[in-house]
C-alpha cells in the first residue's frame, strides 16, 4: 500500500490514495478525585469542593450533609488538578495540570476564570493553601517553585525552592509570621521560606535527606508541622527547627485536618481514622476503632462533626462525631467525567483495550459493533504485551506485573492477577516488553529520586523472575525487541521523577538469550535522550526511534546504516514504530502519524495531528488517542479513541529487493513502489517467463512502467539489458 500524500502516476488514478480515520468516541467516563476542600457553598450551605480529572478537569460542589450535587464547574484547558482551596471571601481556587494554571470562581458561577499559568513554564500546580487578604499559595512542577496569587497583586513567583529539584508537592503557610513551608520531592527536603526576606532554610531531618520516602503532604496546625511522607511514614516537626516531636506512625490521607478540634488533629492510617493528641504529642486510633474505608483526600467540620471525602475513585465519604464516637460511611455524588486514555493495546481477537491515566480503569472496544465494555480498574498501565492470547500489564506506581486472561471474567485481584512487584527493586514504571519461548522480558524505569532502570526476566514455566539492575549505568530501559537469539534494549538517560540525568546519551544494548548475559552497548543517535521504540524492520534491520530520529542498524554488528530525522521533538516514551502488513513502517510521534517507505525511506504524513499513544491491530490499522498540544506542550482532550485504516494494498508481501533483478541479474535500477502498493519487482513478474518469452515480457513491461512514469526510459533500458 502506498500511503497518504504520494503523487500517483497516470498509470493509476489521478488523485492520491488516502487512508481513513474513524472516531470511536470517549472510551470511559470515570471518577478520580485528587483532592477535596471543605468550605462554604451556594446559599451559605456546607460544601466539599472536589477537583476531578476529566477532559476538561472540573470542580464539583457537593453538600456533604444532604449528599446533594450542587454544581459542576469546568476548568477548560486542564485535565484535572492537585490543589484546591477557598479564601475568606468565598472564592474557590483550583490549581491544574498539565497546563499549570490557576482558576477561580464563586460558588454558583457557571464558569471558572482562568487566571493563567502560575509560573511560566510550570505545568503542575500543587497544594493550594489560603492565606490572609485573599492570597493563595502553592507549589509547582517541573521547577519546584512556590508561588502566590492575590486578586490585587496577581501572581508572584517565590522562586525555586531547592536547586536541581522538580517537585514542590505541597505547601503550608503562617500568614501571621509571613512564613511558608515547601515539601520537596523527590530527594527529600522541607524548606522554610521567610516571605518577607526570602530567606530559605532546609529543616528536613538530616538523617532523612536523600531517602526515597520524601515529604509529600504537610499541614501546619496549632504550631506543629504534620508531614506525611511519600511512602506513608509520618512525622510531626517543630516548624522552625525541624526537631522531631513524634514519629513511628503512618498516614495515608492527604495530610491532616487543618484545624484542631478538642485538642486533636485527625488523619487516616491504613484505612482507619486516627487522631494526634496535641497535648501529649502522641498519635492514636480514635476509640472504636473507626474504619474510614480508605485514605481521606479532604477534611472539614460541620456543626462539630468531622466529614471526610475518601480517595480517589468511588465517591466514598464518612462522618465522625467526636462527642459520641459514632461514625457513618456513605457515598457523595461526584459526577463521572471523560478521562484521558493513558495507553492502548490491540488484542489478538481484534478488540481494542484502553487504560485511563492515573485512574487505571480498563475498557475494551469491539470495533465491529462500536460497543465499549468497562472491565474494571487495574491501575495506570504504562506498558503491556500480548503472549499466547493473554495480556501482561506493567502498572504504575508499584511496578506491578499483572497477567490477564480475556477469555475469563474480569475479577479484580484474580483476573488480572499480580505476578510480582518491582518497587522493591527501585522500579515503578514497567514500560517495555518482549518474549522468547517461555521467557518474558520487561524493561522499566526507576522510582522517584533514583537512577538506573532494570531488565527483568520472567519465566512462565517456573513463575520466577530475576532482575538485572541498570543494564546501562544510570539509564532506564524504555524499549525492547528480540531478533534471533538476541534481545535488543533501548534506554533513556532520565532517572526517576525529580532527578537530573547523570548520563548524556541513550544507548542500545544487547542481551544474549542463551546465556542471560549483557553483551554490548551502542550509541545509535549521538546526543539523543531516549530510545522510545525498537522493531525488526521489513528489511531485517533493527529500526528504532530516538528523539524523533529514525535509525536503522545492522543486527549483526550494531552499526547504524541510516538515520532519518522525522521530528524536531525531544522524544518521549509514547513515540512508537509499527510495521504494517504492507511492509511500510508507521511512526507515531510529536502528535503525527508518519508513513515510511521501506525502500526509499521517504516519509509522508498519514495523520496530521492529534496522535498521542498508538497501537496496531492484526489488520494493520493504527489506533490512537485524541488530543491537541498547547503552546506549552501540554496534551489536552485525550479521551477519544480513533483508528487510522491504511489504503488497500494491491500487492501484499511485496518484493523489497533494493534493486530490480531479472533472473538474479542486477539491473542497478532502484526498486520502488507504485501508488497502489506494488513494487517494480512485483510488476516485472520475471519469474513467470523464460527464454524468448522472458525477453519479450520484460521489454513490454518495462515500456509500460516507463510510460506510466514509475521508471524513466533510461531505467527501462537498463532493465531490458539485464535480461539479454
Amino acid at each position: 500500500m502506498r500511503i497518504l500524500s504520494v503523487v500517483l502516476s497516470t498509470f493509476l488514478a489521478a488523485s492520491p490514495v488516502q487512508g481513513t480515520v474513524t472516531d470511536f468516541g470517549v472510551q470511559a467516563a470515570a471518577l478520580t478525585v485528587h483532592e477535596g476542600h471543605f468550605g462554604t457553598g451556594q446559599d451559605g450551605r456546607p460544601a466539599v469542593f472536589a477537583i476531578q480529572m476529566g477532559t476538561p478537569g472540573v470542580v464539583a460542589e457537593v453538600d456533604p450533609v444532604t449528599r446533594e450535587l450542587r454544581d459542576t464547574v469546568p476548568l477548560p484547558g486542564s485535565s484535572g488538578g492537585w490543589g484546591i482551596t477557598q479564601t475568606a471571601d468565598g472564592t474557590v481556587y483550583a490549581g491544574t495540570y498539565p497546563n499549570g494554571h490557576l482558576y477561580s470562581f464563586k460558588p454558583g458561577a457557571d464558569v471558572a476564570t482562568d487566571l493563567g499559568q502560575v509560573v511560566p513554564g510550570e505545568t503542575y500546580a500543587y497544594g493550594l493553601q489560603a492565606g490572609a487578604d485573599g492570597t493563595v499559595y502553592g507549589g509547582t512542577y517541573p521547577g519546584a517553585h512556590a508561588f502566590s496569587y492575590s486578586p490585587s497583586a496577581g501572581f508572584r513567583d517565590l522562586g525555586a525552592m531547592f536547586p536541581g529539584q522538580q517537585y514542590t508537592v505541597d505547601v503550608a503557610v503562617d500568614t501571621d509570621r509571613q512564613l511558608l513551608w515547601a515539601a520537596i520531592g523527590s530527594a527529600g527536603h522541607l524548606i522554610r521560606l521567610d516571605l518577607a526576606t526570602g530567606e530559605k532554610r532546609d529543616i528536613w531531618p538530616e538523617a532523612l535527606r536523600g531517602d526515597a520516602s520524601y515529604p509529600y503532604d504537610i499541614n501546619l496546625v496549632a504550631g506543629k508541622l504534620f508531614v506525611k511522607r511519600s511512602k506513608n511514614q509520618a512525622l510531626v516537626l517543630d516548624p522552625d527547627t525541624g526537631a522531631v516531636l513524634a514519629d513511628g506512625f503512618t498516614m495515608n490521607s492527604r495530610g491532616t485536618t487543618k484545624t484542631a478540634a478538642g485538642g486533636y488533629v485527625y488523619f487516616t492510617s491504613s484505612g482507619a481514622l486516627w487522631r494526634y493528641d496535641l497535648a501529649a504529642d502522641r498519635p492514636e486510633p480514635v476509640p472504636g476503632p473507626v474504619n474510614a474505608g480508605g485514605p481521606a483526600v479532604g477534611w472539614g467540620f460541620v456543626d462539630g462533626k468531622l466529614y471526610a471525602a475518601i480517595g480517589n475513585y468511588g465517591g466514598d465519604a464518612f462522618s465522625y462525631d467526636p462527642a459520641t464516637g459514632t461514625a457513618e460511611r456513605f457515598k457523595l455524588p461526584f459526577p463521572h467525567q471523560p478521562i484521558d486514555i493513558a495507553n492502548i493495546t490491540a488484542g489478538p481477537d481484534g478488540r481494542i483495550y484502553t487504560n485511563l491515566f492515573i485512574n487505571g480503569n480498563l475498557a475494551v472496544l469491539d470495533p465491529a459493533t462500536g460497543t465499549v465494555t468497562q472491565l474494571g480498574r487495574t491501575g495506570q498501565t504504562d506498558g503491556w504485551f500480548w503472549k499466547d492470547g493473554k495480556l501482561y500489564l506493567g502498572v504504575y506506581p508499584n511496578g506491578s506485573i499483572m497477567h490477564y486472561d480475556p477469555a475469563q471474567p474480569f475479577v479484580s485481584g484474580t483476573n488480572p492477577r499480580e505476578l510480582f512487584r518491582l518497587i522493591s527493586d527501585g522500579q515503578n514504571r514497567p514500560v517495555a516488553f518482549a518474549s522468547s519461548g517461555s521467557k518474558v522480558y520487561i524493561g522499566s524505569t526507576p522510582d522517584y529520586g533514583l537512577w538506573g532502570g532494570a531488565l527483568t526476566v520472567y519465566d512462565e514455566t517456573t513463575r520466577t523472575h530475576t532482575v538485572l539492575r541498570a543494564p546501562v549505568t544510570d539509564q532506564g530501559v524504555t524499549s525492547l525487541v528480540v531478533l534471533g537469539g538476541t534481545l535488543w534494549g533501548g534506554t533513556s538517560i532520565n532517572g526517576g521523577g525529580g532527578t537530573t540525568p547523570r548520563a548524556t546519551e541513550a544507548k542500545l544494548f544487547t542481551y544474549d538469550l542463551a546465556t542471560g548475559a549483557k553483551r554490548s552497548e551502542y550509541t545509535p543517535v549521538p546526543g539523543a535522550r531516549t530510545i522510545t521504540s525498537l522493531i525488526e524492520g521489513p528489511d531485517g534491520l533493527l529500526w528504532g526511534l530516538a528523539d524523533g530520529t529514525l535509525f536503522l542498524a545492522d543486527p549483526a554488528t550494531g552499526e547504524v546504516v541510516r538515520r532519518v530525522k522525522l521530528s524536531t521533538g525531544s522524544g518521549s516514551v509514547p513515540d512508537e514504530l509499527h510495521l504494517n502488513a504492507d511492509e511500510h513502517v508507521y511512526a507515531a510521534l510529536d502528535g503525527k502519524l508518519l508513513g515510511i517507505d521501506p525502500l526509499s525511506k521517504e516519509v509522508t504524513v498519514a495523520v496530521e495531528s492529534g496522535v498521542h499513544r498508538s497501537a496496531q491491530d492484526g489488520a494493520g490499522n493504527v489506533w490512537f488517542r485524541s488530543g491537541t498540544k498547547d503552546a506549552d506542550g501540554a496534551i489536552q482532550g485525550g479521551a477519544r479513541l480513533l483508528r487510522y485504516t491504511p489504503p488497500v494494498d494491491a500487492c501484499p508481501r511485496s518484493d523489497l529487493s533494493p534493486t530490480v533483478t531479472i533472473k538474479d541479474r542486477d539491473s542497478g535500477v532502484a526498486n520502488r513502489y507504485r501508488a497502489d502498493g506494488c513494487t517494480v519487482e512485483d510488476l516485472i513478474e520475471d519469474e513467470k517467463y523464460s527464454g524468448g518469452q522472458l525477453v519479450t515480457h520484460v521489454a513490454r513491461k518495462s515500456a509500460e512502467l516507463a510510460a506510466s512514469g514509475l521508471i524513466t526510459a533510461r531505467e527501462a533500458g537498463r532493465i531490458i539489458a539485464a535480461v539479454r
